[in-house]
């Protein structure tokens, strides 16, 4: 089906080319249109266009205060200023055929808008870019012709005319693809065809102006052909069904200056009155026939002969002109000549009083004078061979089509013509353009009688363009002049109100009381109507199913319904109003009997009150005494003693207040996962010596006072023996212990910044490890507050997750979290000392205890205090992924190789990572730990942090190491891959690790146990990754080459 779109957009596409400004009107129509909207099953399937007589004489000539056609207004406001350079165009004013009207722009018109519009238009109606281009060629062609100017010089004794402006010349040429010489050639010169040669004859300045107004005109008119040809292209039905005709044709005119142009839009709307006449007077006739009703003949006002003047043969004035046309020395001045002849008498013709040259005539809607100025000229309407031979050989596609097109039809009807010759001797006619608007005229009149009309007249309010301005004189004279009281007056004589039986029963039966409608004959409605009016002859008269009736009697029924409607509203409204009344009368005497009741009720309130006072103000003190226990309740929670007012280092001061009011990085990307689907395979078992070590034993041996247990004051000398240089440096790490595990206005944040600047206190000393582990294990020693115990092991989990105790604390510090660790806190202190020890003894013998870079990273401290493991996403580089489990002391080989070794590879030695952070790639070496890269990228940037040792590139390491098989991006990192969606879990705490003999040391879990004794490490290492906690958002790739 066709898009009814492109129907609708053809409307706006043809008033931009179509329709112009006139001093009665903004958007005039200068053409008639007529459309047929076809439809096939209820849908508009599409349709066909018709266009009649185009102004052509406005393109190259307007009135004062008028417009050319709106496009080259808009094509001007519009076009990009590329394609404006390549037109060589520029403002309106500059522009003849433009400016004769003098303002250039219409209030409340935006033509850069509409031009916008139009485009769309063509868009949707399939006008490539190529076509557009070429219309708006033709346009800016025509705007640079119509300033081509002449002068007068004499030759051989003869005024001849000669171009000045021959640059316009050349860009016309241009524009049209057609030869400069040719063209200037074919408006300054008239060809004369002989048997063996063509004479050349120079024109005047006056022809040259009539010859290059021709031109611009036959571009503009072939085009506006072209045009509405394409678009009827686009929306024609497949097959002509039902269909709906639309007229749209300028209305009557009568102008300062009337030409031939306003004389065939006179003539046309005279023929279409005539034909409304004729319409209206049938269907009266009709409609009296089929009711069986005497017809009278009416007197009415018959436009015939004014038709008869203007178009009838032989000598009506459009038959003189055409008749003139024919003869080359005949001029306008004989034209109005033989017209005075002919119609001197007709007392629808008058000639002027004074010898103007022009002729007036009475039309229905009044007089109009027309001046006779280039009639024959705007009748001809002919190009020139050599002007058609120019443009049909130009290399512009579209110009080159229209006039070929043009030619061809031309010669058809040359053709045509002299077949119906009845000598072969007699010259042709060419034909002009009053005998094609005349056919055409008759053509559509045809179409129009075939169809059932309706007509819509369109009444203008005022001739000021003003809205909210009605002026009664113009519009009865419009009403007068159109027909429309005529056609009132007609129906008036007759019997203007046409009922049918059942609509006139139904309407007035309540008038007379009747209940039920009674059956619907002449007879019942005649009953009826006596009733209501007395009876006079010709007042009303039966037909086969209607009752016809005059004005009077209409009205009379219509007045006795209109009070019997009113008399039942009346009623209808007393009824409502009494029940509204009465309704507000309830509800008032209602809220009257609440007000009183709340009035004794205030009044025993206010007794109450009184009553009352001293007892709230009592409970209002002990509210405060309560709240005021609670909140130092609250404050003191973690407190054994006051620390708050410790002094703590400046520099961590003000990171702590920065870690108040900042949100930590990867905050938002932590998640609880399943089990990973990598598990280590590292073998962990406590030594078998592990009882011989109690911790009071290390005490007596290493500390300097065989004193052990939770101090609340700071200390005066370290616990351990320590280099007298780091005397003063143990004082204050056990002053930022005491404040860690006891401030209570610590939040989440800065207790882990608080804990990562004590551990990295050690990691820079590590003569203090020792003594930092033995202060935390002294505070959490019979520790009775649980929230200030909680932080110390806490605390203590993360110094042995960053640096391990040396060999002479490591198993009296095993054996201590294994006899007196929480019971969720036990296994995650045995893992990590035990991990920590193994990457000890798999380096060199002597080699100092290890230690990490880096503190924690914010996804260790929240593994800590869910008592949980860790997990990292793996994605491979040949598109897999894998869910492998971390700790604290993986380091970049240890994870590569549980990668490749799940996958089946046998050399993995050597292999680690790269962690992207926005456009860089960090690398990590294979014997550094993982969480160090994250631990790096989270931390401030004041923190006191060792600088980061990475290696930076900025390159894809696919590219750069060949030999590379790891890659490690980071959250946040601007990552390219896809993360996966975090998967459901479910969380169990770790457990504890068994004895050298398969026991439990101390603690027993038989609560997580599945009912069946496992005994040994297999049991551990089943249950060791069962609870994970990953960051849903790091992602860790792996690539290996085969």
């Amino acid at each position: 089906m066709i898009s009814h779109v492109q129907i609708l957009e053809a409307a706006p596409l043809l008033e931009s080319f179509g329709n112009a400004k006139t001093v009665r009107n903004d958007n005039s129509s200068r053409f008639g249109k007529y459309i047929e909207v076809f439809l096939e099953e209820g849908e508009i399937s599409g349709a066909i266009t018709s266009q009649y007589l185009l102004e052509k004489s406005r393109i190259v000539f307007q009135a004062k205060d008028e417009r050319n056609y709106h496009i080259f207004y808009e094509m001007l406001a519009g076009l990009p200023s590329q394609q404006k350079q390549a037109f060589y165009l520029q403002g309106a004013e500059t522009y003849y055929y433009l400016n004769q009207g003098g303002d250039c722009g219409i209030t409340g018109k935006n033509d850069a808008e509409d031009f916008l519009h139009l485009r769309a238009a063509m868009e949707i109606l399939h006008f490539t870019s190529d076509d557009q281009s070429a219309i708006f060629r033709v346009l800016s062609s025509i705007l640079h012709l119509g300033n081509v100017y002449f002068k007068r010089y004499e030759s051989d004794g003869q005024e001849v005319a000669s171009v000045v402006s021959a640059q316009e010349i050349r860009v016309v040429a241009e524009l049209l693809h057609v030869s400069p010489e040719g063209l200037q050639k074919a408006i300054t010169h008239k060809v004369m065809e002989t048997m063996r040669d063509k004479i050349y004859t120079p024109l005047t300045v006056e022809s040259a102006v009539d010859a290059r107004d021709a031109v611009a005109k036959i571009l503009y008119s072939l085009l506006f052909h072209w045009l509405t040809e394409r678009i009827n292209a686009q929306v024609y039905p497949r097959q002509h069904t039902l269909s709906i005709s639309i007229l749209d044709i300028y209305g009557f005119e009568d102008l300062a200056f009337n030409s031939f142009e306003q004389l065939c839009i006179n003539y046309a709307n005279e023929y279409l009155q005539f034909f409304f006449n004729r319409i209206i007077f049938r269907e009266e006739q009709e409609e009296y026939s089929r009711e069986q009703i005497p017809w009278q003949d009416i007197p009415f006002s018959d436009n015939q002969p004014c038709i008869d003047l203007i178009a009838t043969k032989p000598h009506g004035i459009l038959r003189i002109l055409d008749d003139q046309s024919c003869f080359p020395q005949a001029t306008d001045h004989t034209f109005l000549q033989k017209c005075h002849y002919h119609h001197g008498n007709n007392p629808l013709y008058e000639k002027p009083k004074m010898p103007l040259p022009e002729f007036t005539i009475k039309h229905f809607a009044g007089r109009v004078s027309y001046q006779v100025y280039k009639f024959l000229d705007k009748n001809y309407d002919q190009v020139r061979q050599e002007v058609l031979d120019l443009f049909i050989q130009s290399k512009n596609k579209i110009v080159s089509n229209l006039f070929l097109a043009h030619a061809e039809v031309v010669g058809q009807q040359r053709g045509g013509h002299m077949r119906k010759s009845s000598t072969v001797t007699r010259k042709y006619q060419a034909s002009t353009v009053s005998s094609k608007f005349q056919q055409s005229l008759l053509e559509l009149v045809e179409k129009m009688e075939r169809c059932n009309p309706f007509f819509v007249r369109c009444i203008k309010p005022n001739n000021l363009k003003k809205p909210a301005l009605f002026e009664n004189d113009l519009v009865s004279c419009q009403l007068r002049h159109s027909g429309v009281l005529e056609t009132i007056r007609i129906r008036k004589e007759g019997y203007p109100v046409r009922l049918p039986f059942q609509v006139f029963l139904f309407r007035y039966k309540s008038l007379v009381g009747l209940q039920e409608l009674p059956p619907p004959t002449g007879e019942n409605c005649v009953i009826l109507l006596s009733k209501l009016c007395p009876l006079r002859l010709g007042v009303c008269h039966v037909g086969v199913s209607k009752i016809f009736l005059k004005e009077d009697v209409y009205h009379l029924l219509e007045c006795k319904l209109e009070r019997s409607r009113h008399l039942a509203a009346v009623t209808l409204q007393c009824y409502t109003r009494m029940f509204f009344v009465r309704k507000r009368f309830v509800a008032f005497r209602n809220k009257i009997i609440r007000l009183q009741a709340q009035f004794r009720g205030f009044l025993t309130r206010k007794r109450y009150v009184k009553m009352k006072e001293s007892l709230v103000r009592f409970r209002s003190l002990v509210h405060m005494y309560v709240n005021r226990k609670r909140y130092i309740k609250e404050l003191t929670k973690r407190e054994v003693v006051n620390v708050t007012h410790l002094v703590i280092p400046a520099e961590l001061g003000v990171l702590l207040q920065i870690a108040g009011v900042r949100r930590e990085l990867h905050s938002d990307c932590l998640a609880l996962l399943q089990t990973p689907h990598i598990q280590e395979e590292a073998q962990l078992t406590l030594p078998l010596d592990i009882n011989n070590y109690p911790f009071y034993r290390y005490v007596q041996v290493y500390f300097r006072e065989p004193k052990f247990g939770m101090l609340m004051a700071p200390l005066e000398s370290p616990l351990t023996r320590v280099d007298e240089d780091l005397k003063a440096e143990a004082l204050e790490l056990f002053i930022m212990v005491l404040r860690f595990m006891g401030d209570p206005h610590l939040n989440g944040a800065q207790e882990n910044l608080f804990g990562n600047y004590i551990i990295q206190r050690g990691l820079v000393s590590p003569g203090l490890r020792d003594e930092i582990l033995a202060q935390v294990v002294n505070q959490v020693w019979r520790n009775v507050n649980i929230d200030n115990s909680e932080r110390g092991w806490l605390l203590l989990l993360g110094c042995v997750c960053s640096f391990s105790p040396s060999h002479k604390m490591d198993k009296y510090l095993l054996k201590f979290v294994s006899d007196h660790a929480p019971a969720g806190c036990q296994a995650l202190l045995q893992h990590r000392l035990i991990q920590g020890n193994q990457k000890t003894q798999l380096g060199s013998g002597f080699a100092p205890e290890t230690a990490r870079t880096y503190p924690l990273s914010l996804l260790e401290w929240t593994a800590n205090r869910k008592k949980a493991n860790m997990a990292l996403h793996i994605h491979c580089f040949d598109g897999r992924s894998f869910l492998c489990s971390v700790h604290s002391w993986t380091s970049g080989e240890d994870l590569a190789g549980d990668i490749l070794r799940y996958r089946g590879a046998s050399d993995w030695r050597g292999s680690s990572l790269f962690m992207k952070e926005h456009s860089q790639w960090v690398e990590l070496a294979g014997h550094d730990y993982v969480m160090d890269l994250i631990a790096d990228l989270e931390l401030p940037p004041d923190f006191p942090k060792q600088k980061s040792y990475f290696i930076i590139s900025a390159e894809d390491p696919t590219r750069v190491r060949a030999n590379a098989s790891l890659t490690l991006f980071g959250s946040g990192f601007e990552s390219d891959e896809e993360l996966p969606p975090s998967l459901p879990f479910s969380c169990r705490p770790a457990y504890s690790l068994p004895d050298s003999d398969g026991y439990f040391s101390h603690v027993e879990s038989d609560a997580f146990s599945d009912g069946q004794t496992q005994r040994g490490m297999d049991r551990y290492l089943d249950s060791l990754f069962d609870s994970v906690l990953s960051d849903s958002s790091i992602v860790v790739l792996l690539s290996f080459d085969s």
